[in-house]
Protein backbone atom coordinates (compact mmCIF):
# COMPACT_ATOMS: atom_id res chain seq x y z
CA UNK A 1 0.00 0.00 0.00
CA UNK A 2 1.34 3.47 -0.81
CA UNK A 3 2.17 5.74 2.10
CA UNK A 4 0.14 8.84 2.93
CA UNK A 5 2.91 10.94 1.42
CA UNK A 6 2.78 9.02 -1.86
CA UNK A 7 -1.01 9.18 -1.94
CA UNK A 8 -0.76 12.95 -1.57
CA UNK A 9 1.63 13.15 -4.50
CA UNK A 10 -0.61 10.99 -6.67
CA UNK A 11 -3.57 13.19 -5.75
CA UNK A 12 -1.51 16.19 -6.79
CA UNK A 13 -0.74 14.53 -10.11
CA UNK A 14 -4.46 13.85 -10.66
CA UNK A 15 -5.22 17.51 -9.96
CA UNK A 16 -2.48 18.54 -12.42
CA UNK A 17 -3.96 16.32 -15.13
CA UNK A 18 -7.49 17.56 -14.47
CA UNK A 19 -6.43 21.20 -14.55
CA UNK A 20 -4.08 21.13 -17.51
CA UNK A 21 -4.80 18.13 -19.73
CA UNK A 22 -8.32 16.83 -19.21
CA UNK A 23 -10.08 20.08 -20.15
CA UNK A 24 -11.42 20.23 -23.72
CA UNK A 25 -8.95 21.56 -26.29
CA UNK A 26 -11.03 24.68 -26.88
CA UNK A 27 -11.75 25.41 -23.22
CA UNK A 28 -11.77 29.05 -22.22
CA UNK A 29 -11.36 30.68 -18.85
CA UNK A 30 -13.87 32.79 -16.96
CA UNK A 31 -12.54 35.93 -18.65
CA UNK A 32 -13.08 34.43 -22.10
CA UNK A 33 -9.35 33.99 -22.73
CA UNK A 34 -7.74 30.66 -23.53
CA UNK A 35 -7.59 28.75 -20.26
CA UNK A 36 -4.47 27.93 -18.27
CA UNK A 37 -5.21 24.29 -19.07
CA UNK A 38 -4.75 24.88 -22.77
CA UNK A 39 -1.62 27.03 -22.22
CA UNK A 40 0.21 24.41 -20.15
CA UNK A 41 -0.82 21.57 -22.44
CA UNK A 42 0.15 23.35 -25.64
CA UNK A 43 3.36 24.70 -24.12
CA UNK A 44 4.52 21.26 -23.02
CA UNK A 45 3.68 19.76 -26.40
CA UNK A 46 5.57 22.49 -28.19
CA UNK A 47 8.56 22.07 -25.88
CA UNK A 48 8.57 18.33 -26.47
CA UNK A 49 8.70 18.93 -30.23
CA UNK A 50 11.23 21.77 -30.48
CA UNK A 51 13.22 21.29 -27.27
CA UNK A 52 13.86 23.70 -24.44
CA UNK A 53 15.24 27.22 -24.67
CA UNK A 54 15.18 28.53 -21.09
CA UNK A 55 15.79 32.19 -20.29
CA UNK A 56 17.93 31.47 -17.23
CA UNK A 57 19.69 28.95 -15.04
CA UNK A 58 18.64 29.15 -11.39
CA UNK A 59 20.91 27.61 -8.76
CA UNK A 60 18.75 27.14 -5.68
CA UNK A 61 18.59 25.26 -2.40
CA UNK A 62 16.79 21.95 -1.94
CA UNK A 63 14.66 23.48 0.81
CA UNK A 64 10.98 22.71 0.24
CA UNK A 65 9.98 26.28 1.16
CA UNK A 66 12.04 28.04 -1.50
CA UNK A 67 10.95 26.76 -4.91
CA UNK A 68 12.28 29.02 -7.68
CA UNK A 69 9.44 28.03 -10.01
CA UNK A 70 6.99 29.51 -7.49
CA UNK A 71 9.12 32.49 -6.46
CA UNK A 72 9.62 33.60 -10.08
CA UNK A 73 6.17 32.46 -11.27
CA UNK A 74 7.63 30.58 -14.21
CA UNK A 75 5.98 28.44 -16.86
CA UNK A 76 7.37 25.17 -18.27
CA UNK A 77 10.49 25.84 -20.32
CA UNK A 78 11.22 29.23 -18.71
CA UNK A 79 14.10 28.27 -16.42
CA UNK A 80 16.68 25.52 -16.11
CA UNK A 81 17.08 24.70 -12.41
CA UNK A 82 19.67 22.90 -10.31
CA UNK A 83 19.08 22.58 -6.59
CA UNK A 84 21.46 21.46 -3.88
CA UNK A 85 21.99 21.93 -0.15
CA UNK A 86 22.59 25.65 0.54
CA UNK A 87 22.64 26.63 -3.17
CA UNK A 88 26.41 26.16 -3.36
CA UNK A 89 28.51 26.39 -6.51
CA UNK A 90 32.00 24.96 -6.00
CA UNK A 91 34.94 26.83 -7.53
CA UNK A 92 36.33 25.52 -10.79
CA UNK A 93 39.24 23.16 -10.08
CA UNK A 94 39.64 21.49 -13.46
CA UNK A 95 37.93 18.47 -14.95
CA UNK A 96 38.71 15.56 -12.63
CA UNK A 97 35.95 13.18 -13.80
CA UNK A 98 34.29 13.19 -10.39
CA UNK A 99 30.54 13.31 -9.90
CA UNK A 100 29.86 17.04 -10.05
CA UNK A 101 26.11 17.47 -10.54
CA UNK A 102 25.96 21.23 -10.01
CA UNK A 103 28.97 21.89 -12.24
CA UNK A 104 27.48 19.69 -14.97
CA UNK A 105 24.20 21.63 -14.82
CA UNK A 106 26.08 24.93 -15.09
CA UNK A 107 28.06 23.65 -18.07
CA UNK A 108 25.02 22.28 -19.87
CA UNK A 109 22.91 25.40 -19.39
CA UNK A 110 25.70 27.81 -20.37
CA UNK A 111 27.66 25.96 -23.06
CA UNK A 112 24.80 24.05 -24.67
CA UNK A 113 21.51 25.80 -23.88
CA UNK A 114 23.28 29.19 -23.99
CA UNK A 115 21.23 30.81 -21.25
CA UNK A 116 21.87 34.57 -20.98
CA UNK A 117 21.39 34.66 -17.21
CA UNK A 118 22.39 32.70 -14.10
CA UNK A 119 20.63 33.44 -10.80
CA UNK A 120 21.93 32.01 -7.53
CA UNK A 121 18.92 32.09 -5.21
CA UNK A 122 19.54 31.59 -1.52
CA UNK A 123 16.92 31.84 1.19
CA UNK A 124 16.43 32.60 4.86
CA UNK A 125 16.37 29.88 7.54
CA UNK A 126 18.70 27.76 5.40
CA UNK A 127 19.55 24.44 7.05
CA UNK A 128 22.67 24.03 4.94
CA UNK A 129 24.00 27.38 6.09
CA UNK A 130 23.17 26.44 9.69
CA UNK A 131 25.08 23.18 9.25
CA UNK A 132 28.16 25.03 8.02
CA UNK A 133 27.93 27.50 10.90
CA UNK A 134 27.60 24.69 13.40
CA UNK A 135 30.61 22.85 12.00
CA UNK A 136 32.97 25.77 11.39
CA UNK A 137 31.59 28.65 13.48
CA UNK A 138 33.72 27.95 16.55
CA UNK A 139 31.09 29.12 19.04
CA UNK A 140 30.15 27.20 22.21
CA UNK A 141 27.20 25.58 20.46
CA UNK A 142 29.32 24.44 17.54
CA UNK A 143 30.73 21.00 16.96
CA UNK A 144 33.60 20.51 14.49
CA UNK A 145 32.94 16.77 14.49
CA UNK A 146 29.29 17.08 13.46
CA UNK A 147 28.31 15.46 10.15
CA UNK A 148 31.54 13.46 10.13
CA UNK A 149 31.82 10.37 7.93
CA UNK A 150 30.34 7.25 9.49
CA UNK A 151 31.03 4.07 7.54
CA UNK A 152 28.68 2.07 9.75
CA UNK A 153 25.63 4.15 8.82
CA UNK A 154 26.81 5.40 5.42
CA UNK A 155 26.41 9.02 6.54
CA UNK A 156 28.85 11.84 5.99
CA UNK A 157 27.80 13.41 2.71
CA UNK A 158 26.46 16.52 4.48
CA UNK A 159 29.78 17.17 6.16
CA UNK A 160 31.67 16.75 2.91
CA UNK A 161 29.33 19.11 1.05
CA UNK A 162 29.15 21.88 3.66
CA UNK A 163 32.95 21.99 3.70
CA UNK A 164 32.34 24.37 0.79
CA UNK A 165 30.93 26.86 3.32
CA UNK A 166 34.04 27.01 5.52
CA UNK A 167 35.59 30.14 3.99
CA UNK A 168 32.28 32.01 4.12
CA UNK A 169 31.60 30.89 7.69
CA UNK A 170 35.00 32.13 8.85
CA UNK A 171 34.48 35.48 7.11
CA UNK A 172 31.04 35.97 8.66
CA UNK A 173 32.16 34.96 12.16
CA UNK A 174 35.02 37.42 11.98
CA UNK A 175 32.74 40.29 10.98
CA UNK A 176 29.38 39.80 12.72
CA UNK A 177 27.99 39.15 16.19
CA UNK A 178 26.68 35.63 16.89
CA UNK A 179 23.00 36.64 16.86
CA UNK A 180 23.06 37.68 13.19
CA UNK A 181 25.66 35.29 11.79
CA UNK A 182 23.14 32.83 10.38
CA UNK A 183 21.34 35.52 8.36
CA UNK A 184 24.60 37.06 7.18
CA UNK A 185 25.94 33.64 6.16
CA UNK A 186 22.88 32.98 4.00
CA UNK A 187 23.76 36.13 2.06
CA UNK A 188 27.50 35.46 1.98
CA UNK A 189 27.00 31.97 0.54
CA UNK A 190 25.16 33.53 -2.41
CA UNK A 191 27.98 36.03 -2.93
CA UNK A 192 30.52 33.23 -2.82
CA UNK A 193 28.62 31.09 -5.35
CA UNK A 194 28.40 34.09 -7.67
CA UNK A 195 32.17 34.54 -7.37
CA UNK A 196 32.80 30.84 -7.92
CA UNK A 197 30.72 30.80 -11.09
CA UNK A 198 33.15 33.30 -12.60
CA UNK A 199 36.00 30.82 -12.10
CA UNK A 200 34.57 28.46 -14.74
CA UNK A 201 36.29 29.29 -18.06
CA UNK A 202 33.13 28.88 -20.16
CA UNK A 203 31.23 31.18 -17.77
CA UNK A 204 34.00 33.78 -17.53
CA UNK A 205 34.36 33.92 -21.32
CA UNK A 206 30.69 34.69 -21.83
CA UNK A 207 30.62 37.19 -18.97
CA UNK A 208 33.55 39.02 -20.55
CA UNK A 209 31.75 39.06 -23.91
CA UNK A 210 28.61 40.44 -22.30
CA UNK A 211 26.45 37.48 -23.35
CA UNK A 212 25.99 36.08 -19.83
CA UNK A 213 24.92 37.81 -16.62
CA UNK A 214 25.36 36.27 -13.17
CA UNK A 215 23.10 37.53 -10.38
CA UNK A 216 22.63 36.64 -6.71
CA UNK A 217 19.38 36.81 -4.75
CA UNK A 218 17.96 35.82 -1.36
CA UNK A 219 14.34 34.82 -0.81
CA UNK A 220 12.76 35.51 2.57
CA UNK A 221 10.68 32.49 3.51
CA UNK A 222 8.70 34.36 6.19
CA UNK A 223 7.40 37.29 4.15
CA UNK A 224 7.92 36.12 0.57
CA UNK A 225 10.19 39.00 -0.41
CA UNK A 226 13.24 38.81 -2.65
CA UNK A 227 16.44 40.82 -2.37
CA UNK A 228 18.91 40.96 -5.27
CA UNK A 229 22.68 41.33 -5.02
CA UNK A 230 23.93 44.68 -6.23
CA UNK A 231 27.22 43.93 -7.98
CA UNK A 232 28.52 47.43 -7.33
CA UNK A 233 27.92 47.62 -3.58
CA UNK A 234 27.84 43.94 -2.64
CA UNK A 235 24.58 44.57 -0.77
CA UNK A 236 21.18 42.96 -1.31
CA UNK A 237 18.50 45.38 -2.45
CA UNK A 238 14.85 45.31 -3.48
CA UNK A 239 14.10 44.32 -7.12
CA UNK A 240 12.74 47.83 -7.71
CA UNK A 241 16.30 49.15 -8.02
CA UNK A 242 17.03 46.80 -10.92
CA UNK A 243 13.76 47.70 -12.61
CA UNK A 244 14.59 51.40 -12.24
CA UNK A 245 18.12 50.89 -13.57
CA UNK A 246 16.82 48.93 -16.57
CA UNK A 247 14.27 51.65 -17.35
CA UNK A 248 16.94 54.34 -17.09
CA UNK A 249 19.18 52.38 -19.47
CA UNK A 250 16.33 51.90 -21.93
CA UNK A 251 16.09 48.20 -21.16
CA UNK A 252 13.33 45.76 -21.97
CA UNK A 253 10.13 47.11 -20.45
CA UNK A 254 7.84 44.30 -21.56
CA UNK A 255 5.86 42.87 -18.66
CA UNK A 256 6.77 39.27 -17.67
CA UNK A 257 3.27 38.02 -18.52
CA UNK A 258 3.54 39.53 -21.98
CA UNK A 259 6.89 37.81 -22.52
CA UNK A 260 5.39 34.51 -21.52
CA UNK A 261 2.44 35.00 -23.88
CA UNK A 262 4.84 35.69 -26.75
CA UNK A 263 6.83 32.57 -26.00
CA UNK A 264 3.77 30.32 -25.79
Amino acid sequence: MPSDAMRDLIAGYRAFRAAHFDAPEGARGASGDASGARCIRSTLRELSERGQNPRALVVACCDSRADPAIVFDTAPGDVFVVRNVANLVPPYTGVDFGHHGTCAAVEYSVAHLEVPLIVVMGHTQCGGAAAGLRKYGGDPNGDPAVFAANEATGEGFIGSWVALTKTSVCAVCEKYDPDIRARMLEHELVRNSVRNLATFPFVRERMDKGTLEVIGAVFNVFDGTLKILDAETGEFVAPQKFEDDAAAAGGDDVAPDAKRAKAA
